[in-house]
């Protein structure tokens, strides 16, 4: 018979420490990163909301379908989150691109999405931005809410 001889306790026991380690510096490696992520995009998070609270505005006239935003607050604005209701549908337009300065006014045209029947009503809330131009992170202002009706 032949004798079969294994790798020794202690042998294996070093090998998977090592396992081990090297298992445990990829996983910081990688988690060092993310967590600074987090961190930074908490800290644009905060700074929405402190964003939102400057923000505000006021519909000052409706002309059609044209709807005359005037900026109130104490930042610009630079999009919309706009809800369309119709009498048998709703639309929604995300991210309505519009740049009204402080003290300025804009226009917001309330496009007719198909499918939503007559346009009954127009909900408008600012979108406040935080971060890096190329890690922006958008944010909408829910006091900010404002229906139009038509």
């Amino acid at each position: 018979m032949k004798t079969k001889r294994g790798v020794s306790p202690v042998l294996a026991t070093t090998i998977l420490i090592g396992f081990a380690v090297v298992v445990t510096s990829v996983v910081m490696l990688f988690g060092g990163d993310l967590i600074e992520n987090v961190k930074e995009k908490q800290g644009a998070n905060i700074e929405r909301t402190l964003e939102c609270d400057l923000l505000s505005f006021k519909v000052t006239g409706v002309d059609g379908n044209k709807i005359i935003v005037s900026n109130d607050g104490q930042e610009d604005i630079y999009a919309f989150f706009i809800r369309y209701q119709g009498s048998e549908a709703e639309a929604v337009d995300s991210h309505h691109k519009q740049t009204i300065v402080q003290g300025g006014t804009g226009t917001i045209i309330a496009a007719n999405s198909p499918g939503i029947g007559d346009l009954e009503k127009v909900k408008i809330f600012a979108k406040s931005v935080a971060g890096s131009k190329g890690n922006a992170i958008w944010g909408t202002c829910g006091q900010t809410e404002t229906t139009v009706k038509f």
